[in-house]
């Protein structure tokens, strides 16, 4: 693990991992990477594919555009109940067998939905299913960037995230237009047959990992605790670490902004589109956004610097893009700035896992990303609450956007803290080796 103000050359790299990164595990680590991001592109496509047919299937049943809100708001209580319990499971089991399980579970689960299309079920039926897939897919998630953690040096970790996350990225961006294409062309019943094929290939993929570096990973160890006491000790690894402690603050502020757009968005797009047949576009402007940024921008200009940094630069376009949008006033430009969210999103969302990457041993990777995520997650459900409860009464979407930009602000100024910590460290380091 390294010091807060360990050396990190400045400057950016190439857009592309080179083939010095990848090899730095060898040929194993190189295939392993490619596995992986092969993997991520099949169950990405079938999750942005089931995530809008979702909300279309619930709205097509209750023809009310905050009910199929929930399809979004059940992805963070998924996260609440998660983060709350899964840390301690992730770190006792290895990384494949996770991969794996999350990869067969979807299947049965979008085949369940396959089946309650098919019959006629109520959208309650959908709602659950939807539900129990955001869990199985959040539940596992800390094991893929677990396979970062092992297969790659700690200095090639921000950019290896930010390649992992553009190519789920790219694939969002498939799966919501094929959603709104095929749905459009097909009809909503035949477009949900093809979930199921795309989280079984997935499974195909992740079969074949080897994961070498996983050897250090002493599973007999964190096995021999007992759950609870593993979560403690998750608990105080995280609250100790000041870098940790400082991302737990800055996410927790920032949970209540996003997890109001979530809830906020599909209402005001509803209102300016009437009717939700747009929303698929506005995702997929929001995954443009992601694709750009972690494609080329943090590869390039952010691949060694501050991990701190980046999130707290990201903070601040998403409170502009939250401001903005009460502006906007038709689908096209509501999009525009989705984009610019989706940005600011995914790059903290890089941001994040790269300071859990940095200062989170792999032994306990997942209990501290758990952690970490659990006190924001919390913060957002309680928001999105009021949100609903504010539209309910008659507030205008577009009066509370003004409103959301505030959060960011607030959580950038804590990732700057953590910045500033990083360069102090830096500078005292340097002091001390000058001094010898």
């Amino acid at each position: 693990m390294r010091d807060p103000g360990g050396e990190e050359r400045p400057g950016g790299g190439s857009a592309f991992a080179t083939s010095r990164d990848i090899a730095a595990g060898g040929a194993t680590a190189r295939r392993d990477f490619w596995l992986l991001v092969g993997s991520r592109v099949a169950s990405r496509v079938g999750d942005g594919f089931l995530r809008i047919l979702a909300v279309l299937l619930v709205a097509a049943k209750t023809k009310d555009p905050m009910t199929a809100g929930l399809v979004l708001v059940f992805r963070y209580v998924c996260e609440i109940l998660i983060n709350a319990v899964s840390g301690p499971f992730i770190d006792r089991f290895r990384i494949r067998t996770s991969l794996m399980a999350s990869d067969l579970l979807r299947t049965a689960l979008s085949a369940l939905l396959v089946a309650a299309v098919l019959t006629g079920r109520s959208y309650a039926v959908f709602l659950v299913l939807s539900f129990l897939g955001d869990f199985v897919f959040i539940f596992f998630k800390p094991a893929a960037d677990k396979v970062v953690k092992v297969s790659f040096p700690v200095e090639e970790g921000t950019k290896v995230l930010s390649q992992v996350d553009a190519a789920n990225h790219l694939s969002n961006i498939g799966g919501y237009t094929l959603a709104s294409l095929v749905a459009a062309a097909f009809g909503l019943e035949a477009a949900v047959v093809a979930g199921p094929f795309f989280f079984f290939a997935s499974f195909l993929l992740v079969a074949r990992l080897h994961l070498p570096g996983e050897k250090a990973i002493d599973y007999g160890k964190v096995r021999s605790k007992s759950y609870w006491a593993s979560q403690r000790e998750g608990l105080r690894y995280t609250w100790a670490s000041r870098p940790l402690r400082l991302l737990l603050i800055g996410r927790s502020l920032v949970a209540v902004g996003q997890g109001s757009f979530s809830v906020l968005s599909v209402a005001y797009l509803a209102g300016l589109a009437k009717g939700l047949a747009s929303y698929g576009y506005f995702e997929s402007a929001q995954s443009a956004g992601k694709v750009l940024v972690t494609l080329l921008v943090i590869p390039i200009l952010f691949a060694r610097r501050s991990a701190f940094l980046l999130t707290g630069l990201s903070l601040f376009a998403i409170a502009a893009a939250f401001f903005g949008f009460n502006l906007v006033g038709e689908v096209t430009l509501a999009c525009a700035v989705g984009a610019l969210v989706g940005a600011g999103q995914a790059s903290q969302a890089v941001g994040v896992d790269a300071i859990v990457n940095r200062y989170a041993d792999a032994a306990i990777q997942g209990r501290a990303k758990s952690t970490t995520s659990f006190g924001s997650r919390l913060l957002g459900l309680a928001a999105i609450g009021l949100v609903y409860a504010l539209v309910h009464a008659g507030v205008a979407p577009r009066t509370l956007f003004g409103w959301l930009g505030v959060f960011p602000i607030l959580g950038a100024f804590v990732f700057l803290l953590g910045w500033q910590h990083e360069e102090a460290g830096r500078a005292a380091t340097k002091e001390v080796a000058d001094g010898a």
